[in-house]
């Protein structure tokens, strides 16, 4: 699926609450993107996370090669 880039955060957001992992293969398959983008879509959403203080905070963890969001 084709989506925009406030698109694509939003997905990530939502998919994080709703399952509380994913992969970075899962999220380039579902929406059709680069490492590149999402590296920068994951920075959007960390940086979003920190300037509003929200209760959140998003961990990647290597040798599981998942990220997770931790309250």
């Amino acid at each position: 699926m084709k989506v925009n880039k406030t698109q694509a955060v939003l997905l990530i957001l939502s998919i994080l609450l709703e399952k509380g992992s994913f992969t970075k293969e899962e999220i380039k398959e579902e929406i059709e993107i680069t490492d590149l983008k999402f590296k920068r879509y994951m920075q959007e959403l960390r940086a979003f996370i920190y300037n509003f203080n929200l209760p959140y905070e998003i961990n990647y963890i290597r040798r599981e090669d998942i990220y997770i969001l931790k309250k």
